[in-house]
């Protein structure tokens, strides 16, 4: 089975996928939807990407799903870590 790596839009939380993970995990894949750091000012794209690495750890036949402002993060998450398939959801 996959791991779903679930990347949310700005200003919002990974629990914005919760509903996905559930019905992701009721079919034996594992889901994970790390907060991204939108509330410090300071964090820019590559901390994104850093903090959905961080969260990926050593998971391989990762399939990457970013919405929204998550669509930034997600090809510097791909240039990092092998990934079988990336899906952007409505990107900016």
């Amino acid at each position: 089975m996959a791991t779903f790596v679930l990347i949310h839009g700005a200003g919002d939380v990974g629990w914005y996928w919760h509903l996905v993970e559930a019905e992701l995990r009721a079919r034996g894949h594992e889901a994970i939807a790390p907060d991204l750091p939108c509330d410090d000012d300071s964090a820019g794209l590559p901390e994104y990407a850093d903090t959905v690495v961080g969260a990926i750890g050593d998971r391989t036949n990762l399939i990457v799903v970013a919405q929204s402002l998550g669509g930034f993060t997600a090809p510097l998450v791909c240039d990092r870590v092998a990934v079988e398939l990336l899906i952007l959801v409505a990107p900016m």
